[in-house]
Protein backbone atom coordinates (compact mmCIF):
# COMPACT_ATOMS: atom_id res chain seq x y z
CA UNK A 1 0.00 0.00 0.00
CA UNK A 2 2.87 2.74 0.51
CA UNK A 3 4.34 1.68 -2.66
CA UNK A 4 0.99 2.45 -4.34
CA UNK A 5 0.81 5.80 -2.92
CA UNK A 6 3.76 7.03 -3.36
CA UNK A 7 3.74 5.49 -6.95
CA UNK A 8 0.09 7.72 -7.18
CA UNK A 9 2.00 10.49 -5.59
CA UNK A 10 4.29 10.67 -8.15
CA UNK A 11 1.84 10.38 -11.00
CA UNK A 12 0.09 12.48 -10.22
CA UNK A 13 3.14 15.02 -9.67
CA UNK A 14 3.59 14.10 -13.22
CA UNK A 15 0.21 15.19 -14.49
CA UNK A 16 0.11 18.10 -12.66
CA UNK A 17 1.99 21.31 -13.67
CA UNK A 18 -0.02 25.05 -14.36
CA UNK A 19 -0.13 28.46 -12.90
CA UNK A 20 -2.10 30.10 -10.34
CA UNK A 21 -5.00 32.92 -10.62
CA UNK A 22 -2.17 34.90 -11.70
CA UNK A 23 -0.75 32.01 -11.08
CA UNK A 24 -2.07 29.23 -8.67
CA UNK A 25 -0.21 26.27 -10.17
CA UNK A 26 3.10 27.89 -8.92
CA UNK A 27 1.19 29.57 -5.35
CA UNK A 28 -0.13 26.24 -4.37
CA UNK A 29 2.98 24.25 -5.47
CA UNK A 30 5.40 26.49 -3.52
CA UNK A 31 3.42 26.66 -0.57
CA UNK A 32 3.32 22.49 -0.25
CA UNK A 33 6.82 22.89 -0.49
CA UNK A 34 7.37 24.76 2.00
CA UNK A 35 5.31 22.88 3.71
CA UNK A 36 2.85 24.69 4.40
CA UNK A 37 0.25 22.07 3.56
CA UNK A 38 -1.99 23.32 5.70
CA UNK A 39 -2.54 26.34 3.56
CA UNK A 40 -3.54 24.55 0.74
CA UNK A 41 -5.84 22.55 1.99
CA UNK A 42 -7.19 25.90 3.46
CA UNK A 43 -7.50 27.24 -0.31
CA UNK A 44 -9.09 24.15 -1.56
CA UNK A 45 -11.72 24.80 1.40
CA UNK A 46 -12.16 28.15 0.64
CA UNK A 47 -12.65 27.23 -3.03
CA UNK A 48 -14.98 24.67 -1.93
CA UNK A 49 -17.03 26.98 0.12
CA UNK A 50 -17.60 29.07 -2.98
CA UNK A 51 -18.29 25.82 -5.16
CA UNK A 52 -18.38 22.19 -4.12
CA UNK A 53 -17.99 21.16 -7.25
CA UNK A 54 -15.10 23.67 -7.75
CA UNK A 55 -12.44 20.71 -9.41
CA UNK A 56 -9.27 22.64 -8.13
CA UNK A 57 -10.27 22.45 -4.45
CA UNK A 58 -11.04 18.74 -4.82
CA UNK A 59 -7.76 17.71 -6.47
CA UNK A 60 -6.23 19.45 -3.75
CA UNK A 61 -7.96 18.40 -0.68
CA UNK A 62 -7.82 14.84 -2.47
CA UNK A 63 -4.43 15.14 -2.28
CA UNK A 64 -4.37 16.75 1.13
CA UNK A 65 -6.11 13.55 2.32
CA UNK A 66 -4.19 11.40 0.62
CA UNK A 67 -0.60 12.60 1.64
CA UNK A 68 -1.79 12.87 5.21
CA UNK A 69 -3.23 9.03 5.06
CA UNK A 70 -6.86 10.93 6.49
CA UNK A 71 -8.05 7.07 5.82
CA UNK A 72 -11.68 8.55 6.49
CA UNK A 73 -11.76 11.04 3.32
CA UNK A 74 -9.38 9.63 0.81
CA UNK A 75 -12.55 7.60 -1.35
CA UNK A 76 -14.83 10.45 -1.07
CA UNK A 77 -12.32 12.79 -1.93
CA UNK A 78 -11.32 10.60 -4.72
CA UNK A 79 -14.94 10.03 -5.60
CA UNK A 80 -15.52 13.78 -5.65
CA UNK A 81 -12.68 14.89 -8.41
CA UNK A 82 -14.18 11.24 -10.32
CA UNK A 83 -17.61 12.81 -10.47
CA UNK A 84 -16.48 16.03 -11.31
CA UNK A 85 -13.87 15.49 -13.52
CA UNK A 86 -15.76 13.25 -15.62
CA UNK A 87 -17.55 16.90 -16.29
CA UNK A 88 -14.64 18.06 -17.75
CA UNK A 89 -13.45 18.40 -20.97
CA UNK A 90 -11.00 21.16 -21.40
CA UNK A 91 -7.89 19.90 -24.03
CA UNK A 92 -5.06 19.70 -21.22
CA UNK A 93 -7.20 18.56 -18.64
CA UNK A 94 -9.04 15.70 -20.40
CA UNK A 95 -5.72 14.31 -21.69
CA UNK A 96 -4.11 14.21 -18.23
CA UNK A 97 -7.36 13.44 -16.63
CA UNK A 98 -7.44 9.95 -18.37
CA UNK A 99 -4.61 8.90 -16.87
CA UNK A 100 -5.42 10.27 -13.03
CA UNK A 101 -8.69 8.54 -13.46
CA UNK A 102 -7.46 4.75 -13.87
CA UNK A 103 -4.79 5.39 -10.68
CA UNK A 104 -7.91 6.70 -8.83
CA UNK A 105 -10.03 4.32 -9.43
CA UNK A 106 -7.17 1.64 -9.00
CA UNK A 107 -6.82 3.65 -5.78
CA UNK A 108 -10.09 3.07 -4.54
CA UNK A 109 -10.44 -0.57 -5.42
CA UNK A 110 -6.85 -0.60 -3.51
CA UNK A 111 -8.21 0.67 -0.61
CA UNK A 112 -11.45 -1.62 -0.26
CA UNK A 113 -9.33 -4.55 -0.72
CA UNK A 114 -6.59 -3.95 1.59
CA UNK A 115 -7.48 -1.30 4.37
CA UNK A 116 -4.54 1.41 5.28
CA UNK A 117 -3.87 -0.04 9.48
CA UNK A 118 -3.32 2.27 12.36
CA UNK A 119 0.26 0.87 12.01
CA UNK A 120 0.92 1.99 8.28
CA UNK A 121 -0.85 5.69 9.60
CA UNK A 122 1.66 5.88 12.60
CA UNK A 123 4.62 5.62 10.46
CA UNK A 124 3.30 7.15 7.19
CA UNK A 125 1.56 10.28 8.83
CA UNK A 126 4.37 11.63 10.09
CA UNK A 127 5.79 11.79 6.44
CA UNK A 128 3.67 14.03 4.97
CA UNK A 129 5.26 16.98 7.42
CA UNK A 130 8.43 16.89 5.47
CA UNK A 131 9.12 19.86 3.40
CA UNK A 132 10.71 20.23 0.19
CA UNK A 133 8.50 17.55 -1.36
CA UNK A 134 6.36 18.39 -4.32
CA UNK A 135 2.99 18.35 -4.63
CA UNK A 136 1.94 16.21 -7.43
CA UNK A 137 -0.51 19.08 -9.48
CA UNK A 138 -0.29 18.27 -13.49
CA UNK A 139 -3.96 18.44 -13.10
CA UNK A 140 -3.85 21.57 -11.41
CA UNK A 141 -0.86 22.59 -14.45
CA UNK A 142 -3.26 21.55 -17.16
CA UNK A 143 -6.35 23.37 -15.74
CA UNK A 144 -4.01 26.40 -15.75
CA UNK A 145 -3.31 25.92 -19.33
CA UNK A 146 -6.87 25.73 -20.20
CA UNK A 147 -7.75 29.00 -19.13
CA UNK A 148 -9.45 27.75 -15.93
CA UNK A 149 -8.58 30.11 -13.36
CA UNK A 150 -9.17 32.31 -15.82
CA UNK A 151 -12.76 32.31 -16.09
CA UNK A 152 -13.49 32.75 -12.52
CA UNK A 153 -14.00 29.45 -12.01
Amino acid sequence: MKTFILIFGLAIGTVFSAGAQTNFYANVTNLWYKGQKSNVLAIANARLAQNTNDIAGLILKAEYNLEFYDVMNISNSFIRVIQVGDSITTTNFYKRYQIMRQDMLWTLRDLAENPITAQEIQEERPKAFINHKSLPASLIEALQKDGYFNQGE
